[in-house]
């Protein structure tokens, strides 16, 4: 605590934490800390009235009770505050929960411009969600500026759920989480504790006893402490204070029983005033409670201690412990008839909604209790409070008879189900639009059913039910078109098509299409036509029909650009960009992405940004910029953005670079959630990438599983391209391994694909499998031509890991036909475009090919290239160590000379004696030689 005070009198600030059991003395101890500062602000979470930004607000205000002003320099932000604190004049119209959190970083700012601040939030056990939210997003900013954030809560019976466990987590992430946790007192520091509430000092027996009874609660001590003296049960004796015989007064067993003993001998009017503040709550408004009780009262219970000001017409309990107990003594006649009164006062006062309907329950009004629910609701919704405003709204609903004010429990509910869908309770939301889906129909009010299926279909979407969501958006589709609402229902129309898009069903996304089309029309709607005309191209291209494709999407782009639709715009470039890596016209695809991102920057559509990153990043793996491509997809995986595509992407990277146990966790999580949602492209490109890990680990049967359900998953969809690589690979390895039948299956597929598409990636890779039947049946000589027909067609392609798998099996093919030189320029063109793409299992088996045909792998590929032929993995540090050997010196002199542990350079010998499987240094150093590992 003393070094957080330290800090930020420093102008460095922090959130602090500190924890506790109730009664531990959390709320003193900071403010105790606060008081060494000069501004203070103070508020408190209150038990059972969870009110938006509730502590925050308190706090905020309890600067402007003394200084109406304060917050007068916030500027452009000062509306945006004013929907917290009204007293801050005119409130934003609109505003967003960022910007909310932004103007409350800035007020913290101004109020601590001239002097470091702290502010105590108290009971944060209580407090409502968004608070805590807010917190979080402060922690970072707060070491930025002299403010030292105090916030206490009660440790003990805390929900699991509770968002508090959710704060210290995102605090604790991001290294910001600062945490005391207060215990108990032993024995010694109850001594010391009674030593300053008494007027003597206590016998060790008196310490014993109060101890034992307590177990240390700072709370129950102070408050047995008055009981006793109250009752006169204390007398000096000889070695300090004591305790008159037990059996004449008996020391109260709870804390309830304390303070009840300390209230007891106050005025009538004291205990009647103890009563209408234990109903106020923990923290009262000393003018509201005056309305409700003689002021004479409440000065007592300052003046013996039960209450505390906090600022200006402000008080609280000393501790919320003293306010339960009373409450809980309450006549309950009487504390009806107190919640009525305070009810009616708040809303008289315009107080805040949530709190008057916490009256309202008390008394026992629900009618009037669901009123305030409703508009507390809608309260902190309109503050982007959502999982507030779900609290309320559910609260309110539970109150709702049936058949009354149905419009406004609708409204309610609709509410209810946008909060739920905000905070992530897909289950409560799903519910909630499934119920107001029903009413509307029972009602016949097709819009809003429409309404209803369409966030229904959201939901789905979010929770991965793709089915239920193309059968939500058909409903809803029908239903706007029957309200005549054409616009809408075409929206819905083309959602319905790129869901059959993404499942390769390419027929239905036409036909669907085309619906959406003439409805767009209807509308006079320009931006759904261009987008229907994006989505129709890919279909069309997709389905084997490029020029009519690529000619679709040009003329929706052309009309985006007409109406200045740059959002459109963005989203038909990357549609153009679909068209054009399907017909393997990589370079312009990347083109059109730069297009689309740049015009994604310009505006405010997130999700199509987010689409051409992840169609760059394969675009990019495609082309060999693997660096590239797999510090995008790490960025999205960071981000928790489109997770699951940037791990089947950077999957397949790892798995052409030989990183084989990165490579399949990534493929394995990104291939069942590809398989779950329906994800045809995700789907092929993980489970391709799948088997050419196994095949890499020599799990050659793995292999072929995962290409057999390549092939099958591409017989169900009407895809004339995608699988297209995937089922190459698998025809290549079908064939090396024998399996005939399995490699006829794969050539059979894409001859379909090169006759539909006719695309040159699609025939080349015909060519290979014609060329691996060729060599599988022992016609070395037609298998050659087949296989340099493929190189041929690659080299108009910019796919360099396709060209270089498909350059090695051509050069194994040669070398099969007896044309050596033919066969070793092959190979070295193999190696050389692997190794320069990072793709260390294509490069070492074609330096293996190369060793094969008895060519000296070191002197036409290289030292590395010659490691690599052999299977030899030397690191940097053993090849240092290897080059020192070479030339006599002893690991002595080698540990001299790296500057390392003999011990390491005897390891280090170990290691590449048994890599280069020889026995002496002498061996080695020769077969070092042999290889080119030592130039």
């Amino acid at each position: 605590m003393t070094e957080a005070v330290e800090r930020v009198q420093e102008g460095q600030g922090s959130l602090l934490l500190l924890a506790g059991e109730a009664g531990v003395g959390k709320s003193r101890l900071a403010q105790e800390g606060a008081a060494t500062s000069e501004g203070v602000l103070y508020g408190a979470a209150s038990n059972g009235v969870t009110v938006a930004y509730g502590p925050i607000v308190a706090a905020l205000r309890s600067r402007l009770r003394s200084d109406p002003a304060a917050l007068a320099d916030c500027g452009a932000l000062l509306p945006h505050l004013a929907l917290l604190l009204p007293e801050l004049g005119q409130a934003a119209a609109e505003s967003e929960r960022a910007t909310i959190f932004e103007a409350v970083r800035c007020a913290f700012a101004h109020l601590s411009a001239e002097r470091p601040a702290v502010v105590v939030l108290d009971d944060l056990q209580w407090s409502d969600d968004t608070t805590l939210e807010l917190l979080a997003a402060l922690a970072a900013p707060l070491r930025e500026m002299p403010v030292l954030v105090i916030g206490t809560y009660r440790s003990d019976g805390l929900p699991r759920e509770h968002r508090l466990r959710w704060l210290r987590n995102e605090l604790r992430r991001d290294g910001q989480l600062e945490e005391i946790s207060l215990e108990p007192l032993d024995r010694d520091g109850v001594e010391a504790l009674l030593g300053e509430l008494l007027p003597e000092e206590p016998s060790p027996a008196l310490t014993r006893t109060i101890h034992d009874r307590t177990l240390g609660s700072p709370f129950f001590v102070e408050e047995l402490v008055t009981a006793l003296r109250a009752r006169g049960s204390l007398r000096s004796g000889r070695r300090g204070l004591e305790l008159v015989e037990q059996d004449e007064v008996p020391v109260p067993d709870s804390i309830r029983e304390a303070v009840l003993v300390g209230i007891g001998e106050a005025s009538a009017e004291a205990r009647e005033s103890a009563e209408a503040a234990a109903v106020l709550g923990p923290q009262l408004d000393l003018a509201l409670a005056a309305e409700l009780t003689p002021a004479e009262g409440l000065a007592e219970l300052i003046e013996i201690g039960l209450l505390e000001e906090r600022g200006p017409g402000q008080a609280a309990f000393r501790h919320a412990l003293a306010q339960e107990a009373l409450y809980a003594e309450v006549p309950w006649v009487r504390r009806r008839e107190l919640h009525r009164r305070l009810a009616l006062a708040l809303e008289e006062g315009g107080g805040p909604s949530l709190e008057i309907a916490t009256h309202w329950r008390g008394a026992g009004e629900e009618a009037r209790a669901r009123e305030a629910l409703v508009e507390a609701a809608r309260q902190a919704e309109a503050v982007h409070a959502h999982r507030d405003a779900l609290r309320a709204a559910r609260e309110g609903l539970e109150l709702w008879p049936e058949d009354e004010a149905e419009e406004l429990r609708l409204e309610t509910l609709g509410r209810y189900g946008r909060s739920a869908e905000l905070v992530g309770e897909l289950g409560e939301a799903a519910k909630a639009w499934r119920e107001l889906a029903a009413a509307c129909e029972r009602g016949s009010d097709r819009a809003g059913y429409a309404e209803a299926q369409r966030r229904l279909a959201a939901i789905y979407e979010l929770g991965g039910e793709r089915d239920k969501a193309f059968a939500a958006r058909r409903l809803a589709a029908e239903s706007f078109a029957a309200a005549e609402r054409p616009a809408e229902a075409a929206l819905e129309r083309l959602a319905m098509a790129d869901h059959h898009r993404r499942g390769a069903r390419y027929g239905e996304a036409i036909e669907l299409a085309k619906l959406a089309a003439a409805e767009a029309q209807k509308a006079e709607r320009a931006d759904i036509s261009a987008r229907i005309l994006g989505l129709q191209g890919v279909v069309e291209a997709k389905g084997g029909d490029f020029e009519q494709g690529l000619g679709s999407v040009r003329s929706g782009l052309a009309l985006a650009l007409e109406h200045d639709l740059t959002p459109v715009a963005a989203e038909l470039y990357q549609r153009l960009s679909l068209v054009l890596y399907d017909g393997a016209d990589y370079r312009q695809a990347e083109e059109a992405l730069d297009t689309a991102l740049g015009l994604c920057r310009t505006g405010e559509d997130a999700g199509t940004e987010v689409a051409c990153v992840t169609c760059l990043v394969y675009v990019l793996r495609e082309r060999g910029e693997w660096s590239r491509a797999a510090e995008l997809g790490r960025e999205l995986i960071e981000s928790e953005t489109a997770v699951w595509v940037a791990e089947g992407l950077v999957g397949a990277i790892h798995a052409f670079e030989g990183k084989l146990s990165s490579a399949r966790r990534l493929l394995t999580a990104s291939r069942a959630v590809s398989a779950e949602v329906g994800h045809y492209n995700m789907y092929c490109d993980s489970t391709t990438s799948l088997a050419i890990v196994a095949a890499a680990e020599g799990l050659e049967d793995e292999a072929a599983t995962r290409t057999r359900e390549l092939l099958a998953r591409w017989e169900e969809s009407e895809d004339h391209h995608y699988a297209v690589w995937g089922i190459r690979w698998a025809a290549s390895r079908h064939a090396r391994n024998g399996r005939r039948k399995d490699a006829q299956l794969c050539a059979s597929a894409l001859g379909q694909m090169a006759a539909a598409g006719g695309h040159d990636d699609a025939v080349a890779a015909l060519a290979q499998a014609v060329g691996e039947l060729a060599l599988l049946e022992g016609d070395a000589d037609a298998a050659a031509e087949s296989l340099s027909r493929a190189v041929e067609l690659h080299r108009n392609l910019a796919i360099p890991h396709e060209r270089a798998q498909v350059e090695l099996r051509a050069g194994v093919a040669l070398a099969a036909a007896g044309e050596r030189e033919a066969a070793l320029e092959r190979l070295c063109d193999a190696y050389r475009c692997a190794a320069k793409l990072g793709a260390r299992p294509v490069a070492s088996e074609a330096a293996k090919e190369v060793a094969a045909l008895g060519e000296s792998v070191a002197q036409r590929l290289g030292s590395r290239a010659a490691a690599s032929a052999e299977d030899v993995q030397l690191t940097r540090r053993e090849l240092e160590v290897l080059r020192h050997v070479a030339v006599g010196r002893t690991n002595r002199e080698i540990a001299q000379e790296l500057f390392i542990s003999q011990r390491t350079v005897d390891m280090h010998v170990r290691n590449l004696l048994g890599k280069l499987d020889c026995r002496s240094r002498v061996e080695a150093s020769h077969r070092a030689g042999e290889m080119g590992l030592l130039s």
